[in-house]
């Protein structure tokens, strides 16, 4: 028995930090699937545990109330891997290491490269916003999958519209619960859905990966310039509509950066245009993101938590381009 009955997820953070309690784990499964090995190193702290071994294997073994991520990931690589304008890791191996419970596991290729949060500071303006060119260019090609083969995501316009209504419901109660905004704001958002009510009612769907945040946005400095050289982790990846991608991307990868916001649509789709309308969907998507709450606490604590009196001027902060 190498792992504890995992039970709660205070359990697992106990677990999920000490490093020297997955040694044998990873090399058992590395073992089993043949990936020798001589150094190994934590990851990126995130939901899951995920090792890198000698800088180029990923070992990623899932939480036990995660499994669903496991399924879905060892599906996504393979397809995603079809497409080589797309920089996901590929996927090695795959299996169940049966222990006290079960814990599935992936190994994949270890991406070069950092997260951009670590070196966003040391890139130039003109160089961080040939990466957000280069971003438009993989998004368009990842939402460009066909959606008759991923076999594990809901792909009819059913699910995508029961979530949106699920998540109408939800945000204004958490928006209250972060006791953040007014509520004389909080009280203004469902507005901001009848903007796009129409396309909510008859959505076009596409494969989005859900979580394009500055942690799984690989750079490499190579020539004196940085450039994309990993897309990262899928767990989140769902079929929905592709504004929902934006405020990952915004808020995350890009940083709030209007350039580089431009210069992503530019690449993705030079059709799209960063007018009002474009901000007015922006913040309508900002409250149906899963974590749309956090997102805005997190962003205007970041800016000094300016004085926001209405739904516009909330708009003028989080959505200024």
């Amino acid at each position: 028995m190498l792992l504890p009955d995992i039970r709660t997820w205070e359990e697992w953070g106990r677990v999920f930090a000490d490093v020297e309690r997955w040694i044998p784990v990873v090399k058992e499964i590395c073992r089993r699937e043949c990936v020798p090995f001589r150094r190994m190193e934590p990851g990126y702290p995130g939901t899951n545990a995920v090792f890198i071994l000698d800088q180029t294997y990923v070992v990623k073994i899932y939480a036990p109330f995660c499994h669903e991520d496991y399924d879905l990931e060892r599906e996504l690589y393979p397809l995603l891997e079809r497409n080589p304008c797309i920089p996901a890791p590929a996927l090695i191996a795959h299996g169940i290491l049966h222990d006290r419970i079960q814990w599935p596991y992936i190994v994949m290729d270890s991406k070069p490269g950092k997260p951009i949060r670590e070196v966003r500071r040391e890139i130039a303006r003109a160089n961080r916003i040939e990466i957000a060119s280069c971003m438009g260019q993989i998004v368009r090609e990842l939402h460009r999958t066909p959606l008759g083969q991923v076999h594990g995501l809901d792909s009819a316009p059913g699910g995508w519209m029961r979530f949106a209504q699920a998540r109408r419901t939800d945000c204004v109660g958490e928006h209250r619960e972060e006791g953040v905004l007014p509520e004389a704001v909080i009280e203004q958002i469902p507005t901001l859905f009848e903007f796009v009510e129409g396309d909510l009612k008859e959505p076009s769907l596409v494969l989005l990966n859900g979580d394009l945040t500055e942690d799984h946005l690989l750079v490499e400095r190579q020539n004196g310039r940085w450039r994309v050289s990993g897309l990262i982790d899928f767990a989140d990846a769902f079929i929905g509509q592709r504004e929902y991608e934006w405020i990952a991307l915004w808020f995350g990868a890009l940083d709030r950066e209007a350039e580089c916001l431009r210069a992503f649509m530019e690449s993705y789709d030079p059709s799209i245009k960063l007018d009002e309308q474009f901000s007015r969907r922006a913040m309508a998507f900002t409250f149906l993101h899963e974590f749309g709450a956090g997102i805005v606490v997190v962003t205007l604590r970041r800016l000094g938590n300016p004085p926001v009196r209405s739904m516009q001027q909330l708009r003028e902060v989080l959505w200024r381009m």
